[in-house]
């Protein structure tokens, strides 16, 4: 039986059309969103660590997630115009 995909998953702006829990851009920003959940319900807070995750999520949402679609090793030049075709 072939496993079906769901089109609500599927990251629109990726060349590959990757599928966002398997997307390295969109995995790094939920860690830092984990990360910034975590030390603000901890008990002992550091301001600026906290202030510093603050900044990095804010600076990868200007970016965008293309920004890191070059590197990504899922983007391959074969399999983007593979896709593209299809």
């Amino acid at each position: 039986m072939a496993k079906k995909l769901n089109k609500k998953k599927i990251v629109s702006i990726c060349p590959v059309g990757m599928i966002k829990t398997r997307c390295p851009s969109i995995r790094r920003t939920r860690q830092i969103r984990v990360k910034l959940l975590t030390l603000q319900r901890g008990r002992n807070i550091d301001t600026d660590q906290i202030t510093k995750l603050r900044s990095a999520l804010k600076t990868k949402k200007n970016k965008g997630i293309a920004v890191d679609c070059e590197t990504c090793s899922f983007n391959t030049k074969g399999s983007a115009s593979a896709t593209v075709s299809q």
